[in-house]
């Protein structure tokens, strides 16, 4: 199996186009982004033909003794850059959010009302729904002592589980270690395997968005495949090499028939495929990943639609890890986190919608999350700056909505910023106790209060 195992690093990316925030997502398209021909490549960068068969039932067992499995499933959307937590989550009753905000101040007649005077950035009617029916928790005032401005270390931080010393390992990368698990029951889309997904000795899988294309020409491509054939008494890492060439060409053939039977016989799946090229998704996934430039509108739905194929596929994988960049908005703020949210809101309810509509996918639960918020007054250039506290979004069938943890005040700022009242290992802790099924202490190096959303 070839498992991309290089923790990935992150500065922000700018804004996707325009204009996408409004957009229309059905659940038979939101699947059908991942289906047909073009989906080959999404997986075949990674998964050779065990891994393939373990997936879709051709194993065992791929558990070991991690938790029992009740059919819940995590799925993680980081949002690289620090999203403005507080012109997504707006207390637009409050005086104070007015005369702090300044000019970065919604409107109090667009937000999306949710209650005790607080409502929704207006680029997030798929969210608002979810709320209204129940399905979105929102965690407030979510963060760590002694915080620091910088993207790299807050976020892995976040990815580690660690706040007092450097650590190598990410919070699900230890879980993974705990006896060896199979990497398959963590699954990440995307070019590099975040820290979060990495252990010691075991890493989750890295799904590249993008076509598996042999290089050259025919006769090229030809010796290529030579090269996937091993030979008895030959060097360890040679024979390594090879099977990892011969995983790459079995996947080639098989993974696009099944997930193209995979598409056409689900229900939801709307005919004509994905609206981007491949090579279009793999660089849009690129730029997430901090690579510059525009990003395709569909980046985040086309990562969350082969999340959803391979759960109604029947993967036994426990967690998947996808991620949208581009909300480091020191300048031009509100175009740019229009944009944004409108594409996350549209993404994570289709995707909530779609599984539910599933007895295999009802059991899904979606974290939202970012490395910290941005300080509460805006900055000369209609942007603002980097802060500490922020909220996270819990969204699914499992979870019981509403209002979680103790919002930051206004009145008391610590250098500009909303302080923290709830602890980010708490909702680890949750997340371990309600769908991992394991003792979070183990794994969060001290033991952190849960929470009743899931």
């Amino acid at each position: 199996m070839t498992i991309d195992t290089t923790p990935s690093t992150h500065e922000s990316a700018p804004a996707v186009a325009d204009d996408t925030s409004a957009r229309s997502l059905s659940r038979r398209r939101f699947l059908a982004l991942a289906g047909g021909a073009g989906a080959v490549g999404f997986l075949g960068a990674t998964l050779g033909p065990r891994a393939w068969d373990v997936m879709f039932g051709g194993a065992s067992d791929t558990r070991g003794s991690l938790g029992p499995s009740d059919g819940r499933r995590l799925v993680l959307v980081t949002l690289y850059g620090g999203n403005d937590g507080l012109n997504t989550v707006v207390p637009y009753e409050n005086p104070k959010y007015a005369s702090g905000r300044g000019s970065l101040a919604l409107d109090p007649s667009t937000v999306l009302p949710l209650g005790e005077g607080y409502g929704l950035h207006p680029a997030m009617p798929g969210l608002k729904a979810l709320w209204d029916a129940k399905k979105l928790a929102i965690v407030q005032g979510v963060g760590f002592a002694d915080p620091n401005y910088s993207h790299f270390e807050s976020m892995d931080i976040w990815q580690s589980g660690v706040t007092s010393s450097s650590e190598s390992t990410g919070w699900l990368g230890r879980w993974l270690d705990a006896d060896g698990a199979s990497p398959l029951r963590a699954v990440g889309i995307g070019p590099t395997t975040p820290v979060l997904l990495t252990g010691e000795k075991v890493q989750g899988a890295s799904i590249s968005a993008g076509p598996l294309v042999l290089p050259g020409s025919a006769p090229e491509q030809a010796l290529y495949s030579s090269l996937a054939g091993t030979t008895m008494g030959e060097a360890l890492l040679h024979s390594q090499a090879a099977q990892s060439n011969a995983d790459l060409l079995v996947v080639d053939h098989q993974l696009g028939p099944i997930l193209d039977r995979t598409a056409t016989s689900n229900p939801l799946h709307l005919k004509g495929g994905a609206s981007n090229s491949t090579a279009q998704a793999s660089g849009a996934l690129a730029i997430a990943n901090g690579g510059g430039g525009l990003s395709s509108p569909d980046v985040l739905a086309t990562q969350l639609s082969i999340v959803a194929n391979l759960i109604l596929a029947g993967s036994p994988t426990d967690v998947y890890s996808v991620e949208l960049g581009g909300f480091d908005t020191h300048a031009d703020q509100a175009p740019t986190q229009t944009t944004l949210l409108g594409e996350l809101s549209t993404g994570v309810s289709a995707f909530v919608d779609a599984l539910g509509a599933d007895p295999r996918g009802r059991q899904t639960v979606v974290v939202v999350y970012t490395e910290f918020g941005r300080r509460v007054t805006g900055n000369a250039s209609a942007g603002s700056d980097h802060g500490w506290a922020n909220v996270v979004f819990v969204a699914g069938d499992p979870v019981r909505g509403g209002w979680y943890g103790d919002p930051p005040s206004l009145n008391t700022l610590a250098d500009g910023n909303l302080v923290f009242t709830t602890d980010f290992r708490s909702v680890y802790a949750t997340l371990f106790d309600q769908i991992l099924g394991v003792d979070p202490s183990t794994f969060l190096q001290g033991r952190f209060p849960t929470m009743p959303f899931v």
